[in-house]
């Protein structure tokens, strides 16, 4: 049986709440913010799988726990939050996301974006490809259901390229690193498109998501920043 490298020290998930100092923590057998250094195997890659699938269930059940009224008053202040931080400008293209289950609702966040004149486009999962197609929003547009209960556009929206992409995630770290639904789209569209064109990414999720270390592999992109309703994670010397 192979061993896992030692390190000093033991390695958590964890998350303190400010309300209620509950903690919350995953126990990790290796340092995730060093795994790709190590060229684990496909056992180890099992494991770190099996990390991701215990940590989407603690960051959901900690998602669903947040109130109505605690939700509304955190999607107003995201929203002034976003515009406190960045000015996007003209003639920006913004990818957004409509939320779904108990994601941070962007909607007021939306309306803003499109109030300054920038160009608002929906991700649409376009099976088999791991690639989203995004779709120019108005507030006029019609919507129908897509895949995995997302809202999408009417195959007659027209399809733009994102200057800047709005990403939902269930868990975040300080490195804005994140941990999605587990479909890989975000990765494998995030990394063609930064290939093809400067972009900037924004991870976007309750200050509560954020853990002490997201499990990574290879393939997971690293975001330019996390946005929450309490602070921005940013890299620096970006806008």
């Amino acid at each position: 049986m192979r061993s896992w490298p030692r390190y000093s020290g033991t390695h958590l998930y964890s998350q303190a709440t400010e309300d209620t100092l509950c903690q919350r923590s995953i126990w990790l057998p290796f340092d995730p913010i060093r795994t790709k250094s190590y060229g684990f195997g496909s056992e180890q890659i099992l494991k770190i799988q099996e990390l991701k699938k215990r940590l989407r269930e603690k960051a959901t059940s900690i998602r669903d726990g947040i109130s109505n009224e605690v939700a509304a008053e955190a999607a107003d202040t995201l929203a002034k939050r976003f515009f406190r931080t960045w000015s996007p400008g003209r003639p920006k293209v913004i990818a957004v996301f409509w939320p779904i289950k108990s994601e941070i609702d962007v909607r007021p966040l939306i309306a803003k974006l499109y109030r300054t004149g920038c160009d608002i486009v929906l991700p649409e999962v376009v099976a088999p490809s791991k690639m989203l197609l995004f779709r120019k929003w108005t507030p006029e547009a019609q919507m129908t259901k897509g895949s995995y209960k997302t809202s999408v556009l009417t195959a007659n929206a027209p399809v733009m390229e994102p200057d800047w992409i709005l990403v939902p995630l269930l868990a975040f770290d300080t490195e804005r690193f994140r941990l999605g639904y587990g479909g890989g789209y975000y990765d494998a569209t995030l990394s063609q498109l930064a290939k093809k064109r400067e972009i900037f990414t924004i991870g976007v999720a309750y200050n509560v998501q954020e853990f002490d270390a997201v499990p990574k592999e290879s393939s997971d992109f690293q975001l330019d920043a996390v946005l929450t309703e309490k602070r921005v994670i940013q890299k620096e010397g970006q806008y």
